[in-house]
C-alpha cells in the first residue's frame, strides 16, 4: 500500500468566492481521499458548468479531470465508469447543471447504477450569473432584490431514492 501525503490530494489555489461552500467540500473530499489511500491516479474528476465545475482543479491535482458540457457530467461518468471499471469515480455539479438541463441525465445515471460519487452543490441560486432560482429553490424564496420563487422545488434527494440510489445523503 503506498503511502500518500495531504498534497499528494492537494490542487491549485481556490478562486471561488469565500463562504460559497465549494471550499469547505474540497476540503473534506482531499481528507477522505487521504483517508482511503486511493492512488491519485486511479480517480476521475467529473463535473459540469457552473461554479461546482471549478471544483475539480482544486483538489488531487495528479488525477484525471473532464469538464463536460452543460448537464452532461452524469452520462460521461456513466461511459467513464462503463469503460475504465478500475477507476474511482467523482463527479461534481450543481443544482442547475443536475437538477436544469442535466435532470434527464441524472435520472439515466441513476438508473443505471453507475458506479460514483455523485457530489451535488445546491443553493437553490444559479451562482455563476447571480440570482436567478435554480429548480431546487424553495417554493417562496425570495431572492435579495425581493423576488419570490413560485415554483415547487425538485427535491433531488427523495429523487435519487425513488430512482434507487443505493446511498443518498444531505446536509443542511
Amino acid at each position: 500500500m503506498m503511502n500518500y501525503s495531504k498534497e499528494d490530494y492537494s490542487g491549485a489555489s481556490s478562486t471561488l468566492c469565500t463562504g460559497c461552500g465549494h471550499d469547505s467540500l474540497i476540503h473534506h473530499l482531499q481528507s477522505a481521499l487521504l483517508e482511503l489511500q486511493i492512488p491519485p491516479h486511479k480517480i476521475v474528476k467529473v463535473s459540469g458548468i457552473g461554479c461546482s465545475s471549478k471544483t475539480p482543479a482544486y483538489f488531487s491535482k495528479d488525477s484525471y479531470g473532464f469538464n463536460t458540457i452543460h448537464g452532461r457530467m452524469g452520462p460521461i461518468a456513466s461511459g467513464i465508469q462503463m469503460s475504465s471499471p478500475d477507476l474511482k469515480i467523482i463527479g461534481l455539479s450543481g443544482d442547475g447543471d443536475t437538477a436544469s438541463i442535466g435532470l434527464g441525465g441524472f435520472i439515466h445515471t441513476l438508473r443505471r447504477n453507475t458506479d460514483m460519487i455523485y457530489i451535488l452543490a445546491n443553493n437553490g441560486v444559479y451562482g455563476l450569473t447571480k440570482g436567478q432560482f435554480s429548480a431546487t429553490a424553495d417554493e417562496g424564496s425570495a431572492k435579495k432584490t425581493g423576488g419570490l420563487n413560485t415554483f415547487a422545488s425538485i427535491d433531488l434527494c427523495a429523487l435519487a431514492i425513488e430512482m434507487g440510489c443505493g446511498f443518498v445523503a444531505r446536509r443542511s
